[in-house]
Formats: C-alpha cells, sequence, structure tokens
C-alpha cells in the first residue's frame, strides 16, 4: 500500500464512526491546546524580558570588573542546587571590588576589538522634581555613554552626546506625575535631581545637594519607569559629591566596573575571555540571557506538564478506540490478510489511523490555543498592558507549531502501536469465523 493508500484509508475509518472519533480526537485537542497556549506565554513573557536586557546591555557591550568573580552568575553563584563553591585566600567576596589600577585599565583598552571603554558610574538620587514644583518623585539616575543613550527608542526630542551638561532624558511614566498631556510638553522644562551623600551614619542628617536639568528628550515606556539619563560628564560629577570623593573616575580613583564596548557583537565573548585572562572579570549579554533562558526554560517545561498529561490521558482514548475497532472490523481484517495483506500491512493501517487522530487533534488544538491566545493579547492590551503596545503576552513561533502538531502525532502513534500489533496477529481463519 502506498502513502496516499493508508491516509486514505485511516481517514475513510475515522468518518465511518464519527462520534467515537470526535471524542477521542477531541481529547487530543485539550492536550495541544494546554501545551500550545502555556508554552506560548512563556515564550512571550521570555521574549519580553530579553528584550529589556537587551535594551539595557547590548550584544556588543560588556562589563569588567576588578574582580574576577564579581559577576558569577546562574544557579550556583545563587545558591540554588550543589554544592557552596569553595573560596581561595586570595579571591575575596565577589561583591568587593576594588578600584581598577590605570594599568588594567590601559591593558582592556589595548585589546584587539575593543572600540571604546567607559567608566561604569554609580550614581543615587534620593529624589526628582520639576522646577517651581514642591511634588517629588522617585528616580533612578543613570550616568551612560551616548552609544547607549542613542540605543534608546524616543518618542520625542533629541539624544545626549558625551559632551552634554545639564540636559537629561527622562523616562516615558514621568509624562504622568509631571502632569504633562504630550511628550512635547516636557522638552525644555527643568527638572530638579536631589543627592545625598553615601558617607552619614544610619539616623544622621545627610548632606543633599540640588541639580537642574533641563529635559531634552523622552523615552519610549518600558519596565524602567523611574529612569532618568544624563552624560558621563554629569555622571562623573552627581558621583563625587554622593560618594564624597572629589578625585573619583581619574587616575586618583579609578572607577571599579568597566563599560567595553567592542567592534561587533561577534568578538564579546572573545573580548570576555581575554578581560578574564587578566584577571578580571567580566560579564556580556550573552551571559545574563543564558540565565533566564535557563530558568524559561524550566518554567515551559512545568507549564508544558498540564498538556502533556492531558495528551497522556488522550493517548489511552487512541488505544481504546483502536482496541474496539480491531473488534468491529475482526472479519475485515481476515479478509485483508486472507487475499494477501502482511502483518505489516495490517500494523501500518493501524498506526496510520492512530497518527492522523494525533495529528487531526494537534492541528486543531493549536489553533484553539492560537485564539485564545490572541484573545488574551487583546484583552491585555486593552487593561494591564495598555502601556506596553508591543508587548504579547502569548508568542507563537512557527517552532512552537510545528512541535506540538509533531508531538501529538507521534504520542498518538505510539499509543496504536498495541492496538497495531493486535491486529497484525490475528489468524486470518479465525478472523473471518468472527461474529
Amino acid at each position: 500500500m502506498t502513502i496516499r493508500d493508508l491516509l486514505r484509508n485511516a481517514f475513510s475509518n475515522l468518518r465511518r464512526r464519527k462520534l467515537r472519533s470526535f471524542l477521542t480526537i477531541f481529547a487530543v485537542v485539550i492536550g495541544a491546546a494546554l501545551v500550545s497556549l502555556l508554552v506560548s506565554l512563556g515564550v512571550g513573557a521570555q521574549e519580553f524580558l530579553t528584550a529589556q536586557i537587551r535594551a539595557t546591555m547590548p550584544p556588543d557591550v560588556l562589563m569588567v570588573g576588578s574582580n574576577p568573580n564579581a559577576f558569577q552568575i546562574g544557579f550556583g553563584a545563587m545558591g540554588f542546587g550543589g554544592s557552596p563553591e569553595e573560596i581561595t585566600d586570595d579571591e575575596g567576596s565577589p561583591y568587593s571590588l576594588a578600584p581598577l589600577t590605570p594599568q588594567e585599565i590601559e591593558s582592556v583598552r589595548a585589546l584587539e576589538h575593543v572600540e571604546r571603554v567607559d567608566p561604569y558610574i554609580m550614581v543615587s538620587a534620593d529624589s526628582v522634581r520639576l522646577q517651581n514644583s514642591e511634588k517629588r518623585f522617585r528616580t533612578q539616575l543613570t550616568a551612560l555613554p551616548d552609544y547607549l543613550i542613542t540605543s534608546k527608542e524616543l518618542v520625542a526630542g533629541r539624544y545626549l552626546n558625551d559632551d552634554s551638561q545639564g540636559e537629561c532624558i527622562i523616562a516615558n511614566q514621568y509624562l504622568e506625575s509631571f502632569n504633562f498631556d504630550r511628550a512635547e510638553d516636557a522638552l525644555g522644562q527643568e527638572v530638579v535631581i536631589q543627592v545625598g551623600q553615601i558617607t552619614s551614619f544610619i539616623g544622621l542628617p545627610t548632606k543633599t545637594k540640588d541639580y537642574t536639568f533641563e529635559i531634552v528628550g523622552v523615552a519610549e515606556k518600558t519596565l524602567s519607569s523611574t529612569q532618568i539619563m544624563i552624560s558621563i560628564e554629569d555622571g562623573k560629577e552627581i558621583a563625587r559629591f554622593w560618594a564624597n570623593e572629589p578625585e573619583l573616575y581619574t587616575d586618583e580613583v579609578p572607577p571599579a566596573i568597566l563599560q567595553v564596548k567592542v567592534e561587533d557583537s561577534q568578538y564579546a565573548d572573545q573580548v570576555a575571555e581575554a578581560v578574564e585572562d587578566l584577571d578580571l572579570g567580566a560579564l556580556t549579554s550573552a551571559d545574563v540571557l543564558g540565565l533566564v533562558g535557563d530558568i524559561f526554560t524550566i518554567i515551559q517545561a512545568v507549564l508544558s506538564v498540564f498538556g502533556l498529561i492531558a495528551l497522556g490521558v488522550a493517548s489511552l482514548g487512541i488505544i481504546n478506540t483502536l482496541i474496539m475497532a480491531i473488534y468491529e472490523r475482526t472479519r475485515e481484517i481476515g479478509v485483508m490478510k486472507a487475499v494477501g495483506a502482511s502483518q505489516g500491512t495490517v500494523r501500518r493501517l493501524f498506526t496510520t489511523e492512530g497518527a492522523a487522530i494525533g495529528f487531526l487533534g494537534g492541528v486543531i488544538g493549536v489553533a484553539i490555543g492560537y485564539g485564545l491566545g490572541f484573545i488574551i493579547n487583546q484583552v491585555s492590551h486593552s487593561t494591564f498592558l495598555a502601556d506596553f503596545e508591543t508587548f504579547n503576552i502569548s508568542v507563537f513561533p512557527w517552532w512552537l507549531i510545528v512541535g506540538v502538531i509533531a508531538l501529538s502525532t507521534l504520542i498518538a502513534l505510539l499509543a496504536a502501536l498495541y492496538p497495531a500489533h493486535r491486529a497484525s496477529r490475528l489468524d486470518p481463519i479465525e478472523a473471518l469465523r468472527y461474529e
């Protein structure tokens, strides 16, 4: 028999007993819909988080720290699973970062494929308010080189450059806090950022200083709802006051962490290895995304369990359906074997029928899962995700669609093996006598 004959025969037998076939396929549909929908939710969340990480740390940028263990990530480093790692006498705490030496900074700058090196400036601000307003809001002040600032999407205004002074770009969410109806209304306005020194004992008054910045840009809405971006030079000035160290970020007191831009993202791992050879710590966006991927792989596996259980239950229904079909078609099988059909032919007939049940259930289940995902996306965009129009909770990549259909077909085919083997072993004489 050709493949076409096998398929024609399988679908013909399914149509003969419509109700039984429908109920069996429906069980597969439930499992396939659950697997596809739940995994799509995990994929959507992973894509959104990945996009946020890439916006913060592009693939052609890596962090370099003075401590070789400063950027240890993963389940082991976080204390989940495995045995505690041994710390040698010369390692110290991974969270203790001494300033890099000028020689170490020059060694990093001299590495092949390194385009530029900037200090990673750590600043802290107490609050931000509009000029001539007493309402203060929390803020996250970040000083970035111009290539990182220009990687952000703006809804209004212009970007900063490394020489910009007294200018800032605010997060989109500040528009509502500052009572601006449009992003353009914020441009040209001034904000006052209050910074408190870190060198104060707990409970004692903190020395503060106000810094005034003109709003020249408004960022696209992201999860960084309190971010205010300033230039590297402004960041150095604020960081020196915050740390009460006038020589900070100079050769006298170099930074402990560097932001290193490479010529192309393909060189990031190569440069990271070279940095580690200098006995320094390195972290690439691929390292962070790898950890995120591992976490979401576990999440998706857990979510898939519910659908796989449903598919497992559906496989029992397939076995039952095909065994009932053997009893009903015993004489038919006997005739087929009497006229020369081999055991392999009979086996292929029943396995094809089982695979057809799985295929139909998988296709319909994925279609239903896709429809439910579409509805979830529409509802979320009109309610709690109204501020993130580009984020879809449910995402159906091609591999998920193909994978669920293939998985449903495979499980159904495996479930059909026992009934198919049983049908192929029927004695033709006894089968012809069967009433």
